[in-house]
């Protein structure tokens, strides 16, 4: 299929909507691969229980950390080219920087809870 040179021009909504599919994406991966790679480490230890959950929560946390960045650089890209985010964007972005920001909190609850 041959190239036309036609650029396509995709509205404010669907670049919004690509940009917080790709951010949650990019989470997923990070939070599965942390995750994973955690509480297997839990598990070969022998520890197991409180502390696996914990291990899980902190690669939710790296997932969120992520994702949450993603949407603030590019929140950041578009402002600097002159395009507002619409609010579904921004309630994502602020969403997931307050989870992540929160976060925490919760691997240290699950830690305290031993």
């Amino acid at each position: 299929m041959a190239h036309t040179g036609t650029a396509v021009t995709r509205g404010p909504a669907d670049r919004d909507r690509t940009t917080v599919r790709r951010a949650l994406a990019a989470g997923l991966v990070v939070w599965a691969a942390s995750a994973s790679a955690l509480v297997a480490a839990v598990v070969l230890a022998g520890a197991g229980g409180r502390l696996g959950l914990a291990a899980a929560l902190l690669g939710l946390t790296a997932g969120s950390l992520v994702a949450s960045t993603w949407l603030l650089v590019a929140a950041a890209l578009d402002l600097l080219a002159g395009h507002v985010p619409g609010r579904r964007r921004v309630v994502w972005t602020v969403a997931l920087v307050a989870f992540a920001v929160l976060s925490p909190v919760f691997v240290l609850g699950a830690e305290q809870a031993r």
